[in-house]
């Protein structure tokens, strides 16, 4: 750290930072555009909403809501299908956002809609059933380094640390921060990784070029930006479900859960649940009580 700078961005900060400045504008497309485009693809197909537990930051509005919903049941579709829906902009639209390399890289094979693969998935594919966070860390960081993936997740995968990656693959944000008080301005210094720094404004130009958003570039100049970004980040008690062992039964899932660790860090913890465990799970009174996984 610079002898003048009072605190510094470094990878975790950018990644959290862009993170939550990121949501704050995904939300806006996916509640509004996105949405539309699910509805009038959705109806087209008379497809109804799927049934399934609202997972990361899809709980906070019924917009939101609904596109998980209709998005979830979508991608049950087959593409045997797709003739139906070609010619529609709807259905063009949501095929270019969910082939985008900000998700990892494209698989359309079977299915109406396109599945992003990040590094962490593949990860997770190549050591089924062996999961454990830092075997997973670990071969999600070599995926990145191998294929040059600059996803949300993949920058996380790239930086070796689970927390971000956890935090990254949930994708949620919260709107409470903690404010500084300084009787002089603070100083904020860039310790970013050049790689990922350098794969971060890829990411960002690949979802100005998706949305028109401009999210703001990863340079020493916007360090104050990601740092404010970061501290309003609280990403303790986010939960992702990452995987799934179905000769079991019943069924078990795999998480990654971000718990406090002291004194003012944090830690990931996996588990497997007979149930889909998410964020808004976890946060629940009683789960704070002593009840929860």
């Amino acid at each position: 750290m610079k002898a003048h700078d009072d605190y510094q961005v470094d990878d975790r900060a950018f990644l959290l930072g862009l993170d939550r400045l990121y949501r704050e504008a995904m939300q806006q497309h996916e509640g509004f555009e996105l949405l539309g485009c699910a509805r009038e693809l959705a109806a087209t197909l008379r497809i109804t909403p799927l049934p399934v537990p609202i997972e990361g930051y899809y709980a906070t509005n019924p917009q939101l809501t609904e596109y998980f919903l209709l998005l979830r049941a979508l991608q049950q579709v087959g593409d045997s299908r797709v003739p139906e829906v070609r010619g529609l902009l709807s259905y063009q639209r949501l095929c270019q956002v969910l082939s985008s390399p900000i998700f990892g890289r494209a698989e359309h094979e079977d299915t109406l809609l396109p599945i992003g693969n990040d590094p962490l998935s593949r990860a997770l594919r190549a050591t089924a059933p062996s999961w454990t966070i830092p075997t997973l860390t670990a071969a999600a960081h070599a995926v990145a380094v191998k294929t040059g993936d600059y996803s949300l997740v993949g920058l996380a995968a790239l930086a070796w640390d689970p927390v971000a990656l956890a935090a990254l693959r949930e994708s949620v944000v919260l709107y409470e921060g903690v404010m500084l008080g300084s009787t002089e301005p603070l100083r904020i210094g860039w310790a970013v990784s050049p790689e990922l720094a350098e794969r971060g404004a890829r990411f960002i130009a690949a979802f100005r070029a998706l949305f028109g958003t401009a999210l703001p570039a990863p340079v020493d100049d916007n360090a104050d930006v990601y740092y404010a970004s970061y501290l309003k980040a609280d990403v303790v008690g986010r939960c992702v479900r990452l995987g799934c062992d179905d000769q079991t039964e019943p069924v078990q899932y795999y998480h990654w859960l971000i718990e406090r660790a002291s004194p003012n860090g944090m830690k990931v913890r996996d588990f497997w649940h007979a149930e889909v465990w998410t964020s808004e799970r976890q946060r629940q009174p009683a789960i704070h009580s002593g009840h929860g996984v």
